[in-house]
């Protein structure tokens, strides 16, 4: 690997990665799909009348709201890596603030690989270890997600009887989700050894992939140690329902500006739904999927799409400055470059696939 790599600056000459084009495209793909459906059927002018009559005083809040659910994350964050060692949210903010900028403006969700390669490289912590709690982390979003999902679908008013079955799936899916990460914390070995005989019942995923996720569940158990205290699982139980909480009321603030009066509740299915959209393949930060996610939530409650996806430029833009603006200035400061950013992730996601195979 070493020798390819000088070749290619010896020679000027650097091979397309197929895997990482072909990635590309799909996003590409995806994002433009997305943005297309929200915008079908708009015209300019429904567009700029919504924006026209939106109130932005509420910037103020939003900011406030974004400060303290990444406070809240770096709180949970710094509760699962207190087992392993002990830092404080100030210490593990500038890595989380690196990686949530990483997944503004790099590509396939290398953000998440950038933190653990910060914050590995800041405190000698094994990579493999910081990559645990992160694994851990996505757990808690899941369940946190689908309470609120389910919360939001099943009690907000003058919503379509028929939706409600979404939240039982949603309810369903919390309930399978908690006695899979109990039996995980129990019984890990045996848990990754019946996922393994369920993939070889599924040969359409690729083998890459199956030994990827099963490495990485692997990985997320050396997480489950801070689990095994109460307090620290109190701590990040309470953290994660919190800082999801505070998104969902950030996502009611952005509708209100936009004179878009809708139940709270609204503002969950928003959250439930955008929270999972933005997992499939995308342009960095996400644009185009989020506002498809916008238009699709709110039309339910007689939203009307001008007004949904203009709201959700405000709410998007609002998160995207910040965090990236923030993220580039950690970097700055701790002396990592754009460019070895980008290598960085890609070879943590690289070893990760290397050694699962």
């Amino acid at each position: 690997m070493a020798g390819e790599r000088d070749r290619q600056v010896t020679t000027g000459v650097v091979p397309i990665n197929k895997s990482k084009l072909i990635k590309l495209i799909l996003g590409v793909i995806v994002t433009i799909a997305c943005l297309l459906a929200a915008v079908w059927g708009l015209d300019y002018e429904q567009i700029s009348t919504s924006f026209k009559r939106a109130n932005y005083w509420t910037l103020p809040v939003m900011l406030a709201l974004l400060f303290v659910f990444f406070w809240l994350k770096a709180l949970r964050w710094r509760m699962l890596l207190e087992p392993i060692k002990k830092l404080t949210v100030s210490q593990v903010t500038p890595a989380m603030m690196i990686g949530f900028m990483g997944n503004n403006i790099l590509p396939a969700h290398l953000g998440e690989f950038l933190r653990v390669y910060v914050l590995s490289r800041q405190f000698q912590i094994p990579k493999t270890t910081v990559l645990s709690t992160v694994v851990l982390e996505r757990l808690f979003d899941v369940v946190a997600i689908l309470c609120y999902l389910g919360i939001g679908i099943y009690f907000a008013p003058n919503f379509p009887e028929e939706y409600q079955t979404v939240s039982l799936i949603a309810a369903l899916g919390i309930l399978i989700t908690i006695i899979l990460v109990a039996a995980y914390l129990i019984w890990t070995e045996a848990v990754i050894s019946l996922f393994r005989v369920i993939f070889s019942y599924l040969p359409f995923l690729p083998e890459k992939l199956t030994h990827l996720v099963l490495e990485m569940m692997r990985s997320g158990a050396l997480g489950m140690t801070s689990m095994k205290s109460k307090r620290l699982c109190f701590g990040i139980i309470w953290t994660s329902f919190a800082q999801w909480l505070i998104n969902g009321v950030s996502i009611y603030v952005a509708l209100w500006s936009f004179n878009i009066r809708v139940s709270p509740l609204a503002a969950f299915v928003v959250l439930g739904v955008t929270a999972f959209g933005v997992t499939v393949p995308s342009t960095p930060g996400f644009f185009g999927v989020v506002q498809f996610c916008f238009t699709v939530s709110l039309k339910a409650f007689g939203v009307s799409n001008a007004d949904a996806f203009s709201a959700s430029i405000y709410y998007q833009l609002s998160q995207y400055f910040p965090v990236t603006f923030i993220g580039l200035y950690y970097s700055n400061r701790e002396g990592l470059k754009f460019s070895e950013a980008e290598q960085e992730a890609e070879k943590e996601l690289e070893e990760l696939e290397g050694g699962s195979a």
